[in-house]
């Protein structure tokens, strides 16, 4: 069964920054790579959503999966509504204390 993938606020503004952060760190061809490998990520998800690893062993249902070099999704998994919801695009180069913020 195919889950539906729905988009955060937050994970839209992450995702619009990271894009930002690589137009001025990256080539086009490789921004061009990224915005494809999210593309791509994201469909899998949608029929696989357990690929991604979980946060931590209390919350099973929040998951990161990388997408490219330095980039990581973390998104949340719900089976009552067969719905994946896209959480946050993570740079890994950022301090892991924001991570905790919402």
């Amino acid at each position: 069964m195919v889950y539906k993938v729905v988009w955060t606020l937050k994970a839209l503004q992450t995702y619009i920054e990271n894009m930002h952060y690589l137009e001025t760190a990256w080539t086009e061809k490789e921004v061009k790579k990224f915005a494809f490998t999210v593309e791509k990520k994201v469909s899998v998800l949608s029929k696989q959503p357990g690929i991604g690893s979980p946060r931590n062993k209390k919350q099973q249902n929040i998951r990161h999966t990388i997408l490219y070099k330095r980039v990581s999704l973390i998104y949340r998994i719900n089976s009552k509504e067969k719905e994946i919801e896209l959480l946050r695009f993570w740079n890994t180069y950022q301090n892991p204390s924001k991570l905790k913020e919402k």
